[in-house]
This record gives C-alpha cells, structure tokens and sequence, in this order.
C-alpha cells in the first residue's frame, strides 16, 4: 500500500484493521541477550535534559509519541495508541518517495528504579504481521542518579523479511540508520519545550 502522498488516516485506519490481529514475525527478547549472527545491531544514546522535571518531561514525551515527530516518519493516531503492553503501533515511513505503512506490537514497558536511585522508562515493540522487517527495538530514557543526566537511548536489532528488502538493502539500512539519532533529537527538543513551557 505504498503512495506518493503521505497515507490518510482512513488508509492508516484500514491498514491496522488489516493487521492488528497478526502475531509477531519475528523472535522476541533480541535487545537483551545474546543476539543471532545475521542480524544487524544498532545502539545510539543522547543527553536530552538534565534533572527529574527533565526526566519527567521526558516520560511525558515518549507516552505522547514526540520522538517520532518527524518528516518522514509518523505514528498513526499517536493520541489513541497507549504505552502498554500488547498495544499496536502503526506508523507509515517516507522512502524513495514513497510512503510506507508498518505495524509493531509493544512487548514490555521498562520502569525501574535502581538501589542508587537512578530511573529507567521506555517500552520494547516488535515488528508483527508482514512487516518488511524482523526485529525488535528499546527506546528508554534514563535519568542517572550520579550525573542527573536525562539519557535518551535506541537499540534496535533487524534484518530484512522480504526480497525487495534485501534488494534495497543499503536504502533500508540509511533510513534505519537515520531514524535513531533523529528520535532523540526530536525528543530532546520535546524536553526542552515541556520544561520551559510557561505556567498558568
């Protein structure tokens, strides 16, 4: 389903009918553990605030979907689609000039306080249905006891599950490679508007 213009929302709407009844087409657990050989592994970290109302403001903000805020990349009804397990994530991506529709299902929700009172928040999904990958990824925010730095984190482990992919390999690859670093630059700027917003 593939188009020019960016998807609709009713195309978006008719595409996640379509797939929110998928199981996963791929193995669960790959951002922690031993990962297969054959997959590619990407791991990108940024400092996106400093101190717990930053660290909130960044909790807030991956809740809200902010980090996808992108050009080329959107979260489909990001105000309907609820961190919480089980939950069905879909978002259609620009590549080549076309716009793509995908679909992931939240695994796990991470929140953690560690012994030394360092914070962990984020969530894991993993990609479902005929998805033109297989994988999994970790997006998390944490905000260090010692530093009070606010760290926004990717992890994210793939290979292509269809032909074309592989095919377009080096294309699939920049814009994997493009999404990290431009998430946390998207959240950064989230903290940065939720903590200096005026108060009534």
């Amino acid at each position: 389903m593939a188009s020019i213009r960016p998807l609709t929302v009713q195309q978006m709407d008719r595409f996640v009918r379509q797939t929110a009844g998928s199981g996963y087409n791929t193995a669960l657990g790959l951002t922690t553990g031993t990962r297969a050989r054959g997959w590619f592994v990407e791991e990108v970290e940024a400092i996106v605030g400093v101190g717990a109302d930053a660290y909130d403001a960044a909790v807030a903000s991956l809740r809200a979907w902010d980090h996808t805020n992108l050009d080329w990349f959107r979260v489909h009804r990001p105000e309907s689609t609820p961190l919480e397990p089980g939950a069905v994530v879909a978002y259609s991506v620009r590549i080549l000039g076309l716009w793509w529709p995908f679909a992931c299902r939240i695994t796990q929700i991470v929140d953690t306080t560690t012994p030394d009172g360092s914070r962990e928040f984020g969530y894991v999904y993993a990609t479902i249905g005929r998805h033109a990958v297989r994988g999994e990824e970790r997006v998390t925010v944490r905000l260090s006891a010692r530093t009070r730095e606010v760290i926004g984190s990717v992890v994210a482990v793939s290979r292509p599950a269809k032909w074309y992919v592989w095919l377009g390999l080096p294309f699939a690859r920049r814009s994997q490679r493009l999404f990290k670093p431009a998430a946390l630059a998207a959240l950064a700027h989230a903290v940065r508007r939720r903590t200096t917003a005026p108060t009534a």
